[in-house]
């Protein structure tokens, strides 16, 4: 018997604090060499496309396959996560994720500041005041005591809303930023754009930022300039494979010979390796985020769990 889950459930059921172990639990599943996480397989078509994410955590005893369609790629019903069982290969659950993907990538975002971040960064700058952006906020608030947070975006009205609603839910002051340059002052900085073209300038982060950007998850998108990366001492990613394929930033600073491949590390290295993550006070740190299928996978087993426990879902009976 497998279980439907809304997204309604979804919100009622999963904390941020959640979703941050839940993504930390499998990046370290990662660095033990249980996780086959392939590279995303994206079929074009009239008007849009079908994208196919998928993931087995053997120490989790899950896999999962994420189906995403563009043309109702704003709808939940546009986003369905199919969880199952690694070892029976049971079907446990369908769950819409349209809300669960921000959630999932905010986490990340979370683990990345929790290993990569210096230890007294209490501020925080975001670029792109969006539905992403919210869960970028409160995995970093959930890691790091933050005491300020200084937001950037392009329409007034909507800026100040956001700032309004996110100061009520991290109980900090949330201030728009009345010149984008007001962000650099933060010791953390996220980028949450579908920017073509740069939002952060290398030349003005100021030495000990960390950095999350998490937008640029197409080759046509550019969150970072290129003076970024040359002046990182650390550069993670979540899925180095699919950085491969997918960051214009990472691909043209190897192209200018800023940088080699061997210099970005898969973010579990960090989490695994301490000596990786040893840093100064002056370095700035990178993340560099795709969005990959085991954070899905973790979550949803997450979200599995909490809904059978708490008797939540509608019922799908599937043959035995």
């Amino acid at each position: 018997m497998a279980i439907f889950i809304s997204e309604a459930d979804v919100r009622s059921l999963i904390t941020i604090r959640d979703a941050v172990d839940a993504v930390a639990a499998v990046f370290k599943c990662q660095g033990e060499g249980g996780v086959i996480n392939p590279p995303r397989q994206q079929i074009n078509m009239p008007g849009g496309y079908l994208r196919l994410t998928s993931a087995i955590v053997s120490p989790m005893e899950k896999l999962a396959v994420k189906v995403s369609c563009s043309p109702v790629f704003d709808s939940n019903s546009g986003r369905t996560l199919i969880l199952l069982d690694s070892v029976t290969g049971r079907v446990d659950a369908l769950i819409e994720v349209h809300g669960m993907g921000a959630l999932r990538t905010g986490a990340a975002s979370g683990v990345a500041t929790d290993v990569l971040a210096r230890a007294d960064a209490d501020t925080l700058g975001v670029v792109g005041p969006g539905r992403q952006a919210r869960t970028q906020m409160a995995a970093v608030a959930a890691v790091r005591p933050l005491k300020k947070a200084i937001v950037s975006g392009r329409n007034p009205e909507r800026l100040a809303a956001f700032c309004e609603d996110m100061s009520r839910e991290l109980n900090i002051p949330v201030v728009a930023a009345a010149q984008p340059d007001e962000i650099y002052d933060c010791d953390i900085l996220v980028a949450a754009t579908t920017s073509k073209t740069p939002v952060i300038f290398g030349d003005r982060v100021k030495p000990g930022t960390h950095i999350n950007a998490i937008g640029a998850n197409r080759l046509e998108r550019q969150e970072i300039d290129d003076a970024v990366i040359p002046r990182c001492a650390i550069i993670a990613a979540d899925n180095k494979v699919q950085s491969k394929l997918e960051s214009a930033a990472l691909l043209r600073a190897v192209e200018q010979g800023a940088i080699t491949w061997d210099d970005v590390q898969d973010l579990e290295t960090y989490m695994t390796n301490p000596d990786s993550r040893k840093r100064t006070a002056e370095d700035i740190t990178l993340y560099n985020s795709h969005g990959v299928a085991m954070e899905d996978v973790a979550l949803g087993k997450k979200v599995f769990e909490l809904a059978v426990e708490k008797g939540v879902g509608i019922e799908i009976p599937f043959t035995e």
